[in-house]
C-alpha cells in the first residue's frame, strides 16, 4: 500500500503526509479590518448610517476617519486573520 492511498483512508501514516490543518479567515473580521504597515489593522468608524442629527457636525466628520486598533486588538486580530 502506498503512502498516498494510505492517505486517502486515513490512519497514521495518512496524517503525516496530510501535515497540519489548514488555519481559517474569520471572514466577518476580514470584511471589516484591513491589514496597515507595522502589523496593525484599520476599520471605519460605526455609527454613520441613520440618527445622525444628534451628532454635532464635528463629531459627524470625526467618524470619517478610520480607526486604527489597539496592541490588545492586534493579539486577537493577528489569529483571526492569518493571511
Amino acid at each position: 500500500m502506498t503512502a498516498f492511498s494510505q492517505s486517502i483512508l486515513g490512519g497514521p501514516q495518512g496524517q503525516a503526509v496530510r501535515g497540519m490543518a489548514k488555519l481559517k479567515t474569520h471572514k466577518g473580521t476580514a470584511k471589516r479590518w484591513k491589514a496597515i504597515a507595522k502589523g496593525l489593522y484599520q476599520r471605519r468608524q460605526a455609527g454613520m448610517r441613520h440618527l445622525n442629527r444628534r451628532l454635532s457636525p464635528d463629531a459627524r466628520r470625526g467618524k470619517h476617519a478610520p480607526v486604527v486598533c489597539t496592541e490588545f486588538q492586534r493579539r486577537h486580530l493577528d489569529r483571526l486573520l492569518p493571511y
